[in-house]
């Protein structure tokens, strides 16, 4: 009883090979645009509206994969010799029922995929009568589903009548004087982008963006997405290095480890309004505020928070025990300070601790991620005899810097300095910049000479002081006008934070490199306001003096972390215990093609045949399912093997691809036992 399904469909029509796959373009029309678009070589759609139809399409033994992506229409993938053949019988064998459509790529973009229904979407011009209306339906064999609210766009189904899948006739529909527009019904398919129910989240555009005033879409790190993945770990701690935080606050309290406060010597690092501190509060909310229903969230919100307060102000040994005490406990370190233009190289002490911390401190000795603000004078971070440098002091008003500029802190080859970039995709007019720039992320903008004269950019919204230290909103714990790259540098904190999160075993170096390899090369061709200078592009290397290797994107860096997990140790595969005992190899009549084989479960213990596989001589191959109890016999019907009633075999392989058992049987034998072999 051997099964060749529709053998006049593949391949070969009267002895003549078929011409499968042309390179045919065609146009889809899409949002106002005429997408050129060939066929898919292995996809294509079938509309299958009972699952009789389904099951059968299933058991088609050319048939790879047949997976639902909308109501009842299906992905079907097949080889390409056997994709027209396969859609020719879902078309033609299928008692009418069966609907079937190529599914199809734009030119040169094999990543997007586009899915056909059986409908269309048509638009008519103002003042068309309902009778041409009807003409036109009856031309291009369209039937009626549905009328939209503006009176004059339609929802069709493309019958068989029309003769053509609903691209084509989208195409000759757009011909006609009557039609405003025509578009295929798409599938569109979606991946989930999680967003916290905190209500001031709306208004954080870093981390979500999209177009308004002032604001593009593509601004924003992707932070929703990479939340698909991972929300923060509380296994992993972000230290920020601050003038002081209200722990109080709710955004940040109940989830505060190892907290210090290197000026009063204690435990409770609060900000005072005697020091004017008002900085470190907003920072930690950028990095890591919660997911609490209240105020904002942060990049991280699922991390934990060491908060660090010190003097902004620090001699060589003070600032070595600071990153002494935090470099032991914390994953990723962030710092929004640095000093003014001037020469201001590191101390040998701690340019050394830098380099070892980032090599093999942290908890697990794995490095920890530093991220230094790269500074807010529009500076260079290293500039070697330069003549006369300008630059505006917050205090001092306009200053002048002559001989070598050097930001130790931001200058670190270990370290990651991070710039800023606006709310339009543009470098931050204060931004400082230079080869050593390593990312920027987005903040607010302003002039940094002039605080008068206006820039365009929206500010970050964040945590606020209002019971302690200064505020930059008035009785508010929030505010939306925190920025510079002292904003910046807490969200690639964050978001450092997100990828550790999402794969532990990382060093902070591997984490350094995925955040600038998964970065996003933002360009601004546009002369600086004060320098007049063009560094908004990439040089040979991927690298811009005003962005380093981009903007950081949160969900590539993610998903990059996770694709660099350890694969787990496969499970030890069953070699033996479960036997083919026996197999229904010839039945006739109605039960023909229904040849099945019966397997025996000898071990003390439930297994699953997921991945599982018989196979026959001609390793043509039936892929398993289901569990077996222990001790019992399970019996599975095989369409896609042959079962020969003149003598053959049969294999089973457990998953790891390993012969498991392997029985064979004569046409004799068959003939004697009758239907069944008994093995």
């Amino acid at each position: 009883a051997s099964r060749l399904l529709f053998p006049a469909f593949f391949g070969y029509l009267d002895g003549k090979q078929t011409l499968l796959n042309m390179s045919t373009t065609y146009r889809l029309l899409r949002g106002g645009q005429a997408i050129e678009i060939v066929k898919e070589s292995e996809y294509f759609t079938a509309i299958l509206p009972n699952q009789r139809l389904l099951q059968e399409v299933e058991q088609i033994s050319a048939v790879q994969e047949c997976k639902a992506v909308f109501h009842n229409v299906y992905k079907v993938r097949t080889d390409e010799s056997d994709r027209d053949s396969v859609m020719d019988y879902i078309r033609a064998k299928m008692n009418a029922e069966g609907i079937s459509h190529h599914a199809y790529h734009p030119v040169g973009d094999a990543a997007t995929r586009y899915y056909l229904t059986d409908l269309l979407i048509l638009s008519f011009r103002e003042g068309v009568a309902t009778s041409k209306v009807e003409a036109v339906m009856q031309a291009h064999g369209l039937q009626y589903v549905r009328e939209f609210a503006d009176g004059r766009t339609y929802l069709f189904r493309v019958t068989r009548s029309a003769g053509k899948n609903p691209v084509k006739v989208c195409t000759d529909l757009v011909e006609r004087p009557e039609v405003a527009w025509a578009e295929p019904n798409l599938i569109n398919r979606f991946q989930s982008a999680y967003e916290p129910s905190d209500p001031l989240f709306s208004n954080q555009w870093h981390l979500k963006s999209w177009d308004g005033i002032e604001l593009v879409k593509e601004a924003d790190v992707s932070a929703t997405q990479a939340w698909d993945i991972t929300r923060g770990s509380s296994d992993i701690v972000v230290a920020v290095i601050d003038d002081g935080f209200d722990i109080t606050h709710p955004d940040l309290a109940g989830k505060i480890v190892f907290p210090k406060d290197f000026v009063d010597g204690d435990a409770e690092p609060f900000p005072t309004k005697v020091r004017n501190e008002f900085h470190g509060t907003p920072c930690a909310g950028v990095a890591i505020g919660a997911e609490n229903g209240t105020g904002i969230v942060g990049a991280a919100p699922g991390c934990r928070f060491m908060p660090v307060r010190f003097d902004l102000a620090a001699d060589d040994n003070l600032l070595y025990e600071i990153f002494d005490y935090v470099g032991k406990r914390a994953h990723v370190i962030s710092c929004s300070w640095g000093p003014v233009p001037v020469y201001a190289p590191l101390s040998q002490l701690v340019y050394e601790q830098f380099t070892q911390l980032a090599h093999s401190g942290g908890p697990h000795g794995k490095g920890c991620v530093i991220c230094f603000a790269a500074g807010n004078f529009n500076a260079p971070l290293y500039l070697p005899n330069s003549p006369a440098f300008k630059w505006r002091h917050p205090t001092y008003g306009i200053l002048e810097t002559k001989g070598t500029i050097l930001n130790g802190n931001a200058a670190h080859p270990d370290v990651i300095a991070v710039a800023a970039s606006t709310s339009q995709n543009r470098k931050a007019a204060y931004s400082n910049w230079g080869k050593e720039v390593s990312v920027c992320a987005p903040s607010d903008n302003w002039h940094p000479i002039d605080p008068q004269q206006r820039m365009p950019g929206r500010g970050i919204w964040t945590t606020d002081n209002e019971e302690y230290g200064l505020g930059f909103t008035v009785n508010s714990r929030y505010t939306g006008h925190f920025g510079g790259t002292s904003s910046a540098t807490p969200l690639v904190a964050g978001v450092a934070a997100l990828v550790l999160s999402a794969n532990p075993e990382l060093s902070a170096l591997d984490v350094r490199r995925i955040l600038r390899e998964s970065a996003d090369k933002i360009v601004d061709d546009q002369p600086d306001p004060v320098l007049g200078q063009r560094k908004g592009s990439y040089d040979t290397g991927g690298h811009s003096d005003w962005f380093g290797y981009g903007k950081i994107n949160a969900a590539r860096a993610v998903q990059q972390a996770v694709a660099l997990l350890p694969l787990p140790e496969p499970e030890p595969a069953l070699t033996e215990g479960l036997y083919i005992v026996a197999a229904l190899v010839n039945p006739e009549g109605i039960d023909f093609f229904n040849e099945t084989v019966s397997l025996l479960n000898v071990t003390d213990q439930s297994l699953s045949l997921a991945g599982w596989t018989l196979r026959d001589p001609y390793d043509r191959q039936q892929l398993l399912s289901g569990e077996i109890a222990p001790g019992a016999f399970l019996t599975v019907k095989v369409p896609n093997i042959r079962l020969s009633n003149v003598g053959g075999g049969i294999r089973l392989f457990n998953p790891r691809g390993q012969l498991v058992h392997e029985v064979k049987y004569s046409g004799e034998q068959a003939a004697r036992q009758g239907w069944t072999v008994r093995f």
